[in-house]
């Protein structure tokens, strides 16, 4: 995926993507880069105060980025599934009983 960027000013910009992790931040300010995970954390080393308009692109960049990311999460289908599927992440067919043949078999998946 091709990375974002969002340039404040000549000597500050900010850099995002996604792994694996979620959304991480590249911020570069003058003479340093930093790296990000936590929008406030970002913000507060910019230094960017309320009612500049470097602070004002910054936040609905921001508000764009999260409703994108949204956008993208596909929620679980949770229709059919039984509930005790959704409480242990197995089905039935995963709980062998001890008449079964394979019950003390161990298997290669």
């Amino acid at each position: 995926m091709r990375r974002e960027r969002l340039h404040l000013s000549h000597y500050q910009s900010i850099e995002t993507g996604l792994d694996a992790s979620g959304r991480f931040y590249i911020a570069y300010s003058s003479p340093s880069s930093m790296f990000f995970r936590d929008v406030k954390a970002l913000r507060k080393w910019l230094k960017l105060p309320i009612g500049v308009k470097s602070r004002d692109s910054f936040d609905s960049w921001i508000a764009s980025l999260e409703a994108a990311d949204a956008a993208k999460q596909k929620p679980f289908p949770k229709e059919g599934l039984s509930d005790e599927l959704l409480a242990t992440g197995f089905g039935p067919e995963a709980h062998l009983d001890e008449s079964d043949p394979n019950y003390q078999t161990k298997m290669v998946t």
